[in-house]
């Protein structure tokens, strides 16, 4: 992992801080390094990125990056020499925030706020069965985060309207790994990583993307994999209307045992009843 910052980039010295996307003009530069974007706080402008060297995601990451995050990023950019450093509790900090707006811009993207009801309802569940507070804040956060990964899956696939190809599903099935590994530079996100990367595994063995099964799977991840599934179906997207509170319950319950820990199923039905 790798962090680089500029104000002028001095190799392209016409992109400069607070210059608008719209404006540039210039194609994508597609490379399997993820670029992610700090952003000046108080100002709202773009820094610079943080870089990630990681071979488990997509080369073609880069551009569906760019779109939600309303980023540039050109060729020349990848001249610029980038230095290796261990990440200072700060500059994590600076990380973490960085994953979280990436998540809001995804939410933004398709409308859904998907990762922000994910967040609230895994709170919910998580203190319904009695977790500590420190397991609670954990959770918390990882249903923000859950999906940061579909950051680098083309956007053209995540709203497909119709059945994908078996060649498009395999690279649905692998945004649990890019999350995972879009986390993996900050130290204190460690806790957090398994929850993500086996949120869509099921309770069966049957679910994705190392088909680990039962109490294998983290309370965390079993959790993440029940407010995950009735925050998406309660939520309308472009190409499916919102399913009302009791239909996503029945549904959790059909799949009780097989997708779900059904003793979860069972919490999460007390948790919305008591939310409504």
């Amino acid at each position: 992992m790798s962090d680089f910052f500029f104000d002028n980039d001095p190799i392209n010295p016409e992109l400069s801080t607070g210059q608008k996307y719209d404006e540039l003009g210039i194609p994508y530069f597609q490379f399997p390094n993820i670029l992610i974007p700090i952003v000046t706080e108080k100002q709202k402008t773009i820094s610079g990125f943080f870089a990630l060297e990681n071979r488990e995601l997509p080369e073609s990451g880069q551009k569906y990056l760019n779109e939600i995050t309303r980023t540039p990023f050109k060729a020349g950019l990848a001249g610029l020499t980038v230095f290796s450093a261990p990440f200072q509790p700060a500059v994590q900090e600076n990380y973490n925030r960085a994953l979280i707006m990436l998540a809001n811009s995804i939410d933004r993207c398709d409308q859904s706020g998907h990762s922000q009801l994910t967040s609230s309802w895994a709170k919910h569940l998580a203190r319904q069965i009695g977790l500590s507070e420190e397991e609670v804040n954990n959770i918390t956060l990882a249903g923000r985060l859950h999906d940061i990964g579909k950051a680098v899956v083309s956007l053209e696939l995540l709203t497909k309207p119709g059945p994908l190809t078996p060649s498009e599903w395999s690279v649905i099935q692998r945004h649990p790994k890019y999350s995972a590994a879009l986390m993996e530079p900050s130290q204190n996100l460690d806790k957090l990583r398994p929850m993500v990367r086996w949120h869509h595994e099921h309770f069966d063995g049957k679910g994705y993307p190392d088909g680990i099964s039962g109490y294998d799977i983290p309370i965390g991840a079993r959790i993440l994999a029940v407010v995950d599934a009735y925050s998406t179906m309660v939520s309308g997207r472009a190409y499916r209307s919102p399913m009302t509170s009791s239909a996503a319950l029945t549904e959790l319950s059909r799949c009780s045992g097989s997708q779900f820990d059904p003793e979860l199923v069972d919490q999460m039905s007390e948790v919305v009843k008591k939310n409504k």
